[in-house]
């Protein structure tokens, strides 16, 4: 039996309300509130544009707080720097080389060689110094582990053969670097540029050698110069790759006790020719100091090896094909590991 349904009762019939209609000042607040809308975003983008890094800042806050969230959550870095342990940043193309995962072909032992035989005739000496990369010097903060010796790639020894059978002059700072770091640090754990310390030890390792090949070329006399200390505290290069906005919140910052020298700037006419890339740059230009940044240069190994030596140096990029070294007695180049066995 069907129920019976109650009669509607006229008076509480549903009144369907009238369509709403948006009075003009409310249409004025509607567009006003989009415009800020589309406006904020197109503010961040004009910003970043009078910004050296041209960064979108609204990207670059979300990518900042993303990353702190990976790092302290995941233990994560990003593609370009691996985060190992104790907070130590890595290069991921070093880790590539150490893992053979990336070996790109250069042309760097072939030129080395080719410049020995252009030197050769003029009696002229030439020295490649080897300097390793942070990965080499630090394993234990990319795998843990007790290591007793250096991790090596298996083609160095062989590399460095054929170079010396090619009759350079190799000075491998690799096992003096890596018994200094129970001293003193090798490199920042932020930056990865190395320390002033070592800077200076391989800078004074280097004059020894030379003093003990060459000591016609090293100056007795002690030279005037004008040292000034210098304090400085930096977030770090590699920080800056992870986080470029909140650098110093991500991993704190590092000190360095640099110093200024000036009183030996370099001279074309000095027999004694430096080559090298930023490893050799890396203080004496002050943007590509740690903490640098237009900031009052330091001294950078040239300047240190001048020290030393007692002379000006010629000092000059990397070598390139038909560069002269005439009345030329030394051509020294500050080589990285890396750029000699890719």
């Amino acid at each position: 039996m069907k129920p019976t349904l109650p009669r509607i009762d006229p008076a509480k019939r549903t009144v369907v309300p009238p369509e709403p209609e948006l009075s003009l000042k409310a249409a004025r607040n509607v567009i006003r509130v989009f415009a800020l809308l589309l406006a904020v975003p197109l503010l961040f983008e004009a910003a970043s544009w009078f910004t050296p890094s041209k960064t979108n800042l609204a990207a670059a806050a979300v990518r900042s707080g993303l990353q702190w969230l990976l790092m302290h959550g995941l233990n994560e870095g990003n593609k370009n720097v691996y985060l190992g342990r104790e907070g130590w940043l890595f290069d991921q193309r070093e880790l590539d080389r150490l893992a053979h995962a990336r070996r790109p072909a250069n042309d760097v032992q072939p030129g080395l060689i080719k410049l020995a035989a252009q030197l050769k005739p003029q009696d002229t000496t030439l020295l490649v110094v080897t300097i390793p990369d942070r990965a080499t010097m630090y394993p234990e903060q990319i795998r843990p582990g007790r290591y007793l010796d250096v991790v090596r790639l298996k083609g160095e020894a062989a590399r460095l053969a054929e170079v010396k059978a090619a009759g350079i002059d190799v000075l491998d700072m690799t096992e003096a670097l890596w018994e200094f770091r129970d001293r003193q640090p090798v490199f920042f754990s932020h930056d990865s540029h190395w320390t002033p310390e070592a800077m200076k030890a391989v800078a004074l390792a280097v004059y020894k050698h030379v003093y003990e090949k060459l000591p016609r070329l090293c100056s007795p006399e002690t030279p005037v110069i004008n040292a000034k200390i210098l304090d400085r505290t930096d977030a770090g290069d590699l920080a800056r790759r992870l986080d470029p906005l909140n650098t110093a919140r991500l991993l704190g910052e590092e000190e360095a006790n640099l110093v200024s020298i000036q009183g030996i700037p370099p001279s074309e006419k000095s027999p004694i020719v430096l080559h090298g890339g930023e490893l050799m740059r890396v203080y004496d230009d002050a943007h590509l100091s740690f903490g640098g940044g237009g900031q009052a240069p330091d001294a950078g190994f040239a300047t240190q090896l001048a020290t030393l030596l007692g002379r000006p140096l010629d000092v000059r990029d990397m070598p390139r094909p038909g560069e002269s070294y005439e009345d030329k007695k030394l051509v020294i180049i500050l080589l990285p590991m890396a750029e000699l066995v890719p």
